[in-house]
């Protein structure tokens, strides 16, 4: 981290020159994590906090009024729009993250990136290296956040240390989420997927409120979740086996009715880092308004780049969407479903076509 040392200084320095902070988060595990180590360095440094929001990218669709939001906007983890993008430059806004944003001028901007550092970093490992001379006690909460969004891989040596610091048993599992944080992060997202906004919020205040690892998987509130929501990803996941469009055993579709929505995330990333899927891109797909289809993207194990498939495809029809290499998500509209799936096949082919002549 000594090549990020005058970044992160600045992001300090960002917290210690202003007060009355709102905080905007991703609502998922990695969000609720960063959000949750942000607001326990504010605290400790007496500041105050105007408002928290969990936020999705389809938040930035719609129109947030940043007027009713307090001056000094933090955002974490969260790939904003060009166009939301250009409402934080009218505020004093902050943006940590481990999603690349090319056009920070004016935002106080932060991504191990920046420092030439290209390993997978999710935002709670970002965050808690930005405030670890704050808040030292906060480890577990970034391990959390970190298998929580697959950061196990290319993470091993710090969760290792993590893991022996806390007493937590690792197995072997290559993303290393079978252990107790895995059981913690499998936590926090039941409680985004079975309430929504309000669920991730009420996760939050939990999260803050826990002392401790042990404590907080044995919370009641989160474990009936958990529970519920495992049920509702094992007939997911049943209908993705018998009901899944296969083309070339390279890409899966599957039509995820709209009121099961909420689980997908929850079905297609263990599905994807798993033996039979890895190496396969998965695609799921929810009609949830007349004119709007949401995608749900995985690719790991592939040599591809989805962000750059998804933005050649959109040069073939309307739509929208973005996120990491091997992990991204979408809208488009549902009339143009069946072009999509043929463009993606397409795209994806097109790539490791190019990959492989260039590997030789």
């Amino acid at each position: 981290m000594e090549e990020g040392v005058a970044e992160i200084k600045k992001i300090i320095n960002y917290i210690q020159e202003n007060n009355d902070f709102s905080i905007f988060y991703h609502l998922d595990g990695d969000g609720i994590a960063s959000a949750a180590i942000i607001i326990k360095a504010i605290e400790y440094q007496h500041k105050d906090i105007n408002s928290v929001r969990p936020t999705n990218y389809e938040d930035f669709e719609g129109k947030i009024d940043l007027s009713e939001f307090s001056d000094n906007i933090i955002l974490c983890d969260m790939q904003v729009s060009n166009s939301f993008l250009l409402k934080l430059k009218t505020k004093n806004s902050c943006i940590i993250d481990h999603h690349e944003l090319i056009d920070y001028i004016g935002i106080h901007y932060i991504n191990p990136k920046m420092w030439g550092d290209n390993t997978y970093t999710p935002c709670s490992l970002l965050t808690y290296r930005i405030f670890e001379s704050i808040v030292p006690e906060s480890g577990w909460i970034a391990a959390i956040g970190l298998v929580s969004d697959a950061g196990g891989k290319e993470q091993r040596e710090w969760l290792k240390t993590a893991a022996t610091k806390y007493g937590v048993k690792l197995k072997e599992d290559e993303y290393l989420y079978d252990n107790e944080f895995g059981l913690a992060a499998s936590m926090l997202n039941s409680m985004t997927v079975r309430y929504g906004r309000e669920g991730a919020d009420e996760a939050l205040g939990i999260l803050l409120k826990t002392k401790s690892l042990a404590t907080l998987i044995n919370n009641e509130k989160l474990l009936s979740a958990n529970n519920t929501v495992k049920n509702e990803i094992h007939l997911l996941r049943a209908g993705f086996e018998h009901e899944a469009e296969q083309y070339e055993d390279l890409v899966y579709f599957y039509e995820v009715p709209r009121m099961k929505k909420r689980y997908s995330s929850a079905v297609i990333t263990p599905l994807s880092i798993g033996p039979e899927y890895y190496g396969k891109v998965i695609v799921f797909m929810s009609k949830i308004k007349a004119d709007t289809m949401r995608i749900n993207m995985r690719a790991n194990g592939l040599d591809v780049k989805l962000p750059v498939v998804l933005k050649s495809i959109f040069r073939k029809i309307k739509g929208n969407g973005g996120g990491h290499d091997h992990a991204t998500g979408a809208t488009i509209h549902p009339k143009d479903k069946e072009k999509f799936k043929l463009s993606l096949v397409e795209e994806i082919k097109r790539q490791l076509k190019e990959s492989k002549t260039q590997a030789s």
